[in-house]
Protein backbone atom coordinates (compact mmCIF):
# COMPACT_ATOMS: atom_id res chain seq x y z
CA UNK A 1 0.00 0.00 0.00
CA UNK A 2 1.44 3.26 -1.04
CA UNK A 3 1.72 6.42 1.25
CA UNK A 4 0.53 9.84 1.02
CA UNK A 5 2.97 12.51 0.34
CA UNK A 6 3.81 14.44 3.31
CA UNK A 7 4.25 17.52 1.90
CA UNK A 8 1.66 19.11 -0.70
CA UNK A 9 2.49 20.28 -3.56
CA UNK A 10 -0.07 23.51 -3.36
CA UNK A 11 1.74 24.25 0.37
CA UNK A 12 4.91 25.37 -1.90
CA UNK A 13 5.30 28.76 0.00
CA UNK A 14 6.34 27.03 2.99
CA UNK A 15 9.26 27.43 3.82
CA UNK A 16 10.23 30.65 2.03
CA UNK A 17 13.35 30.38 1.25
CA UNK A 18 12.43 26.84 -0.74
CA UNK A 19 9.87 28.65 -2.29
CA UNK A 20 12.29 31.94 -3.68
CA UNK A 21 14.74 29.15 -4.72
CA UNK A 22 12.10 26.83 -6.98
CA UNK A 23 11.25 30.22 -8.57
CA UNK A 24 14.34 32.45 -9.54
CA UNK A 25 16.79 28.99 -9.47
CA UNK A 26 14.66 26.04 -9.88
CA UNK A 27 18.06 23.89 -11.07
CA UNK A 28 19.87 24.42 -7.69
CA UNK A 29 16.69 23.26 -6.37
CA UNK A 30 16.20 20.22 -8.49
CA UNK A 31 20.25 19.13 -7.89
CA UNK A 32 19.69 19.26 -4.07
CA UNK A 33 16.71 16.80 -4.91
CA UNK A 34 18.58 14.45 -6.95
CA UNK A 35 21.76 14.71 -3.98
CA UNK A 36 19.28 14.10 -1.63
CA UNK A 37 17.51 11.29 -2.54
CA UNK A 38 20.69 9.28 -5.19
CA UNK A 39 23.90 10.20 -2.47
CA UNK A 40 23.40 11.80 0.81
CA UNK A 41 19.99 12.55 2.20
CA UNK A 42 22.14 15.40 4.77
CA UNK A 43 23.30 16.65 1.67
CA UNK A 44 26.96 15.95 3.05
CA UNK A 45 29.17 16.54 0.14
CA UNK A 46 26.27 18.99 -1.94
CA UNK A 47 27.24 21.60 -4.32
CA UNK A 48 24.13 23.95 -5.60
CA UNK A 49 25.92 23.43 -8.94
CA UNK A 50 26.09 19.93 -9.50
CA UNK A 51 25.50 17.98 -12.99
CA UNK A 52 21.69 17.32 -11.99
CA UNK A 53 21.61 21.01 -12.02
CA UNK A 54 23.32 21.88 -14.75
CA UNK A 55 21.45 19.13 -16.85
CA UNK A 56 17.98 20.49 -15.72
CA UNK A 57 19.28 24.27 -16.76
CA UNK A 58 20.45 23.16 -20.37
CA UNK A 59 17.26 21.13 -20.75
CA UNK A 60 15.05 24.76 -19.69
CA UNK A 61 16.49 26.38 -22.43
CA UNK A 62 14.42 23.78 -25.02
CA UNK A 63 11.69 23.69 -22.61
CA UNK A 64 12.04 20.04 -21.85
CA UNK A 65 13.13 20.53 -17.95
CA UNK A 66 10.02 18.90 -16.91
CA UNK A 67 11.09 15.42 -18.24
CA UNK A 68 13.93 15.26 -15.71
CA UNK A 69 11.72 16.83 -13.00
CA UNK A 70 8.74 14.23 -14.34
CA UNK A 71 11.38 11.56 -13.77
CA UNK A 72 12.89 12.30 -10.10
CA UNK A 73 9.25 12.73 -8.99
CA UNK A 74 8.61 9.15 -10.14
CA UNK A 75 11.75 8.09 -8.19
CA UNK A 76 10.48 9.77 -5.37
CA UNK A 77 7.63 7.69 -5.46
CA UNK A 78 9.32 4.39 -6.14
CA UNK A 79 11.81 5.11 -3.01
CA UNK A 80 9.58 6.28 -0.50
CA UNK A 81 6.35 4.39 -1.74
CA UNK A 82 4.14 7.35 -2.24
CA UNK A 83 1.04 7.17 -3.72
CA UNK A 84 0.94 8.86 -7.78
CA UNK A 85 1.85 7.60 -11.05
CA UNK A 86 3.33 8.48 -14.38
CA UNK A 87 0.54 10.54 -15.47
CA UNK A 88 0.18 12.95 -12.35
CA UNK A 89 3.94 13.07 -12.00
CA UNK A 90 3.66 14.66 -16.03
CA UNK A 91 0.92 17.34 -14.73
CA UNK A 92 3.12 18.37 -11.56
CA UNK A 93 6.37 19.19 -13.51
CA UNK A 94 4.92 20.48 -16.68
CA UNK A 95 1.90 22.54 -15.09
CA UNK A 96 3.34 23.94 -11.52
CA UNK A 97 7.44 23.42 -12.03
CA UNK A 98 8.57 25.85 -8.98
CA UNK A 99 5.62 24.26 -6.74
CA UNK A 100 6.35 20.93 -7.92
CA UNK A 101 10.19 21.18 -7.05
CA UNK A 102 9.30 22.79 -3.82
CA UNK A 103 7.15 19.76 -2.79
CA UNK A 104 9.89 16.94 -4.13
CA UNK A 105 12.64 19.10 -1.94
CA UNK A 106 10.48 19.33 1.22
CA UNK A 107 9.19 15.41 0.74
CA UNK A 108 12.81 14.03 -0.18
CA UNK A 109 14.31 16.20 2.96
CA UNK A 110 11.23 14.79 5.28
CA UNK A 111 11.49 11.41 4.11
CA UNK A 112 15.28 11.00 4.34
CA UNK A 113 15.06 12.49 7.96
CA UNK A 114 12.42 10.09 8.87
CA UNK A 115 14.54 6.90 7.00
CA UNK A 116 17.79 8.29 9.46
CA UNK A 117 16.01 8.92 12.67
CA UNK A 118 14.64 5.27 12.44
CA UNK A 119 10.54 5.35 11.12
CA UNK A 120 9.33 7.48 13.77
CA UNK A 121 12.13 8.18 16.40
CA UNK A 122 12.68 11.12 17.75
CA UNK A 123 16.24 12.68 17.53
CA UNK A 124 17.87 13.49 21.11
CA UNK A 125 21.28 15.56 21.31
CA UNK A 126 23.11 14.21 23.76
CA UNK A 127 26.56 14.46 24.67
CA UNK A 128 29.00 11.26 25.44
CA UNK A 129 30.50 11.36 28.41
CA UNK A 130 33.27 10.20 26.89
CA UNK A 131 34.83 11.56 23.70
CA UNK A 132 37.76 9.92 21.34
CA UNK A 133 40.63 12.49 22.92
CA UNK A 134 40.30 10.63 26.12
CA UNK A 135 38.49 13.82 27.64
CA UNK A 136 35.67 12.62 30.78
CA UNK A 137 33.07 14.82 31.35
CA UNK A 138 31.49 14.06 34.51
CA UNK A 139 27.80 14.75 35.70
CA UNK A 140 27.59 18.66 36.12
CA UNK A 141 26.34 19.94 39.50
CA UNK A 142 23.61 22.50 39.51
CA UNK A 143 23.99 25.32 41.77
CA UNK A 144 21.86 27.36 43.61
CA UNK A 145 22.18 31.56 43.16
CA UNK A 146 21.95 33.40 46.72
CA UNK A 147 21.02 36.77 46.47
CA UNK A 148 24.47 38.75 46.52
CA UNK A 149 24.39 41.91 49.05
CA UNK A 150 24.47 45.27 46.96
CA UNK A 151 28.12 46.57 46.95
CA UNK A 152 29.38 50.13 46.93
CA UNK A 153 29.76 51.35 43.84
CA UNK A 154 31.70 54.48 45.14
CA UNK A 155 34.26 55.27 46.87
CA UNK A 156 34.56 58.31 49.23
CA UNK A 157 37.33 60.70 48.94
CA UNK A 158 38.68 62.75 51.57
Amino acid sequence: MSNEWHNSGSDCCSPFSTCALAWCCPCFVHGRVQHRVNKDGMLNGYSSCNMNCCAWACLAHFGCQWILQMMSRGEIRRKYNLKGDGCTDCLCACCCTPCDLAQQDKEAEHQEKQRLMGNGAQAINVQPLKMDGGMVYGQQQQFQQHPQQPQAMYHATQ
